[in-house]
């Protein structure tokens, strides 16, 4: 019976893990992707975009800060 539960529990920390890892199409570079989907709403729409395009616009972000800051 206790091989039985473990089994189950670890069957469901694997499907919640899969499930986690979907892909999706990032809004910015409009390619698929996997991982962490980032999301704003601008303008009363959702925008969704990938990991290497939120580093893009940190990066921005901090040289228009030293720009005009």
């Amino acid at each position: 019976m206790k091989k039985i539960v473990i089994a189950l529990l670890l069957l469901v920390a694997l499907v919640a893990t899969l499930a986690s890892c979907g892909t999706f199409v990032c809004d910015m570079c409009e390619e698929e992707k996997t991982g962490t989907q980032h999301e704003f709403e601008i303008l009363g729409e959702k925008v969704v975009y990938c990991d290497d395009c939120a580093e893009e616009l940190e990066e921005l972000g901090e040289d228009l800060g030293d720009l005009f800051g």
